[in-house]
């Protein structure tokens, strides 16, 4: 139904309210065929974005949320922040200064692994938080399930992590298209800063794989 067919059913039913009570029936009528009509009109037209929002929220797997709080963080932009995350490296759903935001992995997230591997200072070592998935919300589109790494952090040795600092939360369908819509407007700004600049959003020249497996990770210099 076009703009002029709805406004000319809205003078329809104005006329109607002040028919007599045998035509109650009608205008009732007359107004359930306008709502009809006019969620016609909102839910058929649907922008590109929304589009394919809402195809990848159908064509891809559960979504799991990976939260964790790791104290002892020596990595920079942890040490920076001291006095406000008192040296831990922590998330928030809805990060503020000194917190990051928490990964998204795609599929049954059950169990997680934290590997060290040596550092360039010794008494320094990187530990790896891997969560066996199939993959990272960053890399796209689901991979095969094997162990990936969701965060790194560089710790004293001997200060290894707890597996009870790591939550696994499985994302709501409305939330994981909200966070599917924040990420494909994260990916065309990250696309655009690493196209034009050569640098990550944050500024930074982005080292490593994205979202690397065990073996991947442990071949890094």
């Amino acid at each position: 139904m076009n703009k002029i067919a709805l406004l000319t059913s809205l003078a329809l039913i104005g006329l109607g309210l002040g028919a007599c009570q045998s035509d109650a029936n009608k205008v009732a009528q007359a107004e359930n065929e306008l709502k009809q009509a006019y969620a016609a009109t909102t839910t058929n037209v649907q922008n590109p974005e929304d589009k394919q929002v809402q195809e990848y929220l159908e064509s891809t797997p559960a979504l799991y949320r990976v939260s964790w709080k790791v104290c002892g963080d020596d990595k920079l932009s942890v040490k920076l922040k001291l006095k406000i995350n008192k040296g831990c490296n922590e998330t928030r759903n809805e990060p503020t200064e000194g917190y990051t935001s928490p990964a998204y992995v795609w599929a049954d997230a059950k169990e997680i692994k934290f590997v060290n591997k040596r550092h360039f200072v010794d008494n320094l070592q990187y530990t790896g938080l891997f969560v066996k998935s199939r993959g990272c919300l960053n890399l796209g589109t689901p991979q095969q399930e094997k162990f990936y790494k969701v965060e790194e952090f560089t710790l004293k040795k001997g200060n290894d992590p707890l597996p009870s600092n790591v939550k696994l939360e499985l994302v709501s369908q409305q939330e994981k298209k909200q966070v599917l819509k924040e990420a494909i407007a994260q990916a065309k700004l990250e696309n655009n800063s690493l196209t034009n600049f050569g640098v990550s959003s944050n500024g930074l020249i982005p080292i490593g794989k994205a979202c690397p497996t065990i073996e991947e990770w442990q071949e890094e210099p």
